[in-house]
């Protein structure tokens, strides 16, 4: 029997609004007054979150942005002064909803937006910036997973697979979930020429920020949602990106999920999501929260590239830098799907690029510590023979 409610919100703006990352002083500080007044008056939260070490504080009148922040993250130590901070306040009257971004002060400014997404994203990048310049670690923007005691890194631009085919190992019987969205990776300093010990991927986060639409692929996910804490799943049959005719779906091929009775559809709207507790799916005995990093996975979709090459260290960085992709449905803004574009090292979340930096963790990775690296084409292969090749690659790993 399906329940009868969902924890369910629908927010004002349903994707990331239009933001600047590079807001000087003197432009920012005159907003952030704005904001902290209107949060002031209208009862603001301060929450704390751990990323890694990283202590990002959130100051919020939204209850949603709020909910989900603190399932989404370990708790920072209020005893600890932070180390950047975001201010996300709603209402605040004559501004369309934007985000600001003021590098010299660390700190992050939404206005009268609640969609967590970005929230989520520019908090990671945030304790990126930190960790990278401070502490010697490079941020991936990937999906992380253990099997066998293996660990894959899958890379890939949103909508490609990486939650996908991190969770086609973890639900092997010799598979783990880590992440399925970040991983941040420390690197000794200096670099050795020939380092003993692995490198280890830490997941940042202790919940899955998942696009729904993937219970379309995999159904059983489907209680697992509706027990979970949800962000612009569609309610009614009449708001469905896909219909056909009375009672037929374009997106699975079959009947609409309505038409049989039930009140919520996953898949409906290509943007929403829901946060998962990882040790909810299948226990907490198939969590981790780090990996060693043997098997570096790029994917691509396409309809002509080879289902997998192996590549080269110049091969793979310079596809990561380039980071070339086509936007998919709920990737981005609806007029850009189907084109092509462009986000460096697949990482739209970095708000202080430093190409260069990025560049030599990648090298060392692929040189130093001899991590291979496989390209996928999961637009000419199916998602199990895509699965196989990662496992055999996994298993042939050094």
């Amino acid at each position: 029997m399906e329940m009868t409610q969902l924890h369910n919100y629908i927010t004002q703006s349903r994707a990331r609004v239009k933001g600047n990352k590079s807001t000087p002083v003197e432009d920012f500080e005159p907003l952030l007054v704005r904001a902290k007044e209107r949060l002031r008056t209208t009862g603001a939260k301060s929450l704390r979150a751990n990323l890694n070490g990283v202590i990002v504080e959130l100051v919020t009148n939204s209850d949603h942005q709020a909910d989900f922040w603190s399932g989404n993250w370990w708790k920072g130590d209020d005893s600890v002064l932070p180390h950047a901070r975001i201010y996300s306040a709603t209402g605040v009257e004559g501004i369309e909803p934007s985000a600001y971004y003021c590098p010299a002060l660390r700190t992050a400014l939404f206005l009268n937006t609640e969609y967590y997404g970005q929230c989520k994203s520019w908090a990671l990048g945030m304790a990126a910036a930190i960790l990278e310049k401070g502490f010697n670690t490079l941020s991936i923007h990937g999906a992380t997973a253990l099997y066998k005691g293996r660990g894959a890194v899958i890379i890939a631009p949103t909508g490609t697979g990486k939650t996908t085919h991190s969770f086609k190992i973890f639900m092997n019987d010799q598979g783990k979930i880590c992440g399925d969205d970040w991983a941040y990776v420390e690197f000794p300093d200096p670099i050795p020429a020939d380092p003993r010990a692995p490198l280890m991927a830490r997941q940042p986060e202790k919940a899955l920020y998942m696009r729904s639409e993937s219970q379309k692929e995999q159904p059983w996910l489907r209680s697992v949602f509706d027990r979970s804490m949800n962000e612009n799943v569609t309610m009614r049959k009449e708001d469905c990106e896909y219909p056909v005719g009375e009672d037929m779906c374009s997106a699975t091929k079959g009947r609409c999920v309505f038409n049989d009775g039930m009140s919520w559809c996953f898949y409906a709207f290509g943007n929403s999501r829901v946060l998962v507790k990882r040790e909810d799916i299948r226990g907490p005995g198939k969590v981790v929260n780090e990996v060693p990093v043997d098997l570096v996975v790029l994917l691509r979709r396409d309809d002509h590239s080879p289902p997998e090459v192996r590549l080269t260290s110049d091969q793979a960085i310079d596809i990561l830098q380039k980071g070339e992709y086509m936007v998919l449905p709920g990737a981005g803004p609806k007029e850009k799907w189907g084109t092509m574009s462009y986000e460096p090292w697949y990482n739209p979340y970095l708000l202080e690029l430093d190409p260069a930096r990025q560049a030599k963790f990648f090298r060392a990775m692929f040189e130093n510590w001899r991590v291979p690296c496989v390209i996928l084409n999961t637009g000419v292969e199916g998602i199990q023979e895509s699965h196989n090749r990662i496992v055999a690659a996994l298993e042939s790993s050094n």
